[in-house]
């Protein structure tokens, strides 16, 4: 199980999501596949009705700060890089 502070790489992205609408401010899908094959920080991790689900700050796909933009993603679409080091 991938925890907070481990630095994954997006690896897949749902096939279920949904295209963007025109003048959709969001861009989720965009954002989603401009992560994929890029690393990111695992900020925090929730189990949502049983789903294992991780949030990355991911901005820089968009040119920002990593903090502007985050998506909660599934822990089958990542790859751990590294696991986080814990203070003794």
């Amino acid at each position: 199980m991938i925890s907070a502070g481990a630095i994954v790489t997006v690896i897949g992205v749902p096939e279920d999501l949904k295209d963007d609408l025109p003048g959709d401010e969001m861009r989720t899908k965009e954002l989603f596949l401009g992560c994929v094959g890029r690393k990111f920080e695992v900020v925090s991790v929730t189990n949502n009705s049983g789903t294992h689900l991780l949030e990355l700050e991911v901005g820089e796909v968009f040119g920002e700060p990593a903090y502007m933009h985050s998506i909660w993603i599934e822990e089958r679409y990542v790859s751990a890089v590294n696991p986080p080091a814990h203070e003794a």
